[in-house]
């Protein structure tokens, strides 16, 4: 795979935080249903710096592919 794909490919994935068990997703002046008015994460520390700022809990990374719309994975991250 040629780096012009691979940069395509990391642009197409969305890091975000979401609560646990629902649909709302985390922005920095609260939550929202509407991932794309949530705040992206460059990687999992910064994800993880944003639940200790915020004091977060039950908050799970997912991953989502902006082409297909839907999460990709998710795992507890705080």
């Amino acid at each position: 795979m040629n780096q012009l794909n691979t940069a395509t490919q990391m642009q197409a994935v969305k890091r975000l935080l979401r609560r646990n068990g629902s649909s709302e997703f985390f922005r920095e002046d609260g939550w929202t249903e509407n991932p794309e008015e949530a705040k992206t994460y460059c990687d999992v520390l910064e994800a993880a710096d944003a639940c200790a700022r915020h004091r977060l809990s039950n908050v799970e990374l997912t991953l989502r592919i902006e082409s297909r719309g839907c999460d990709l994975f998710c795992t507890l991250i705080c």
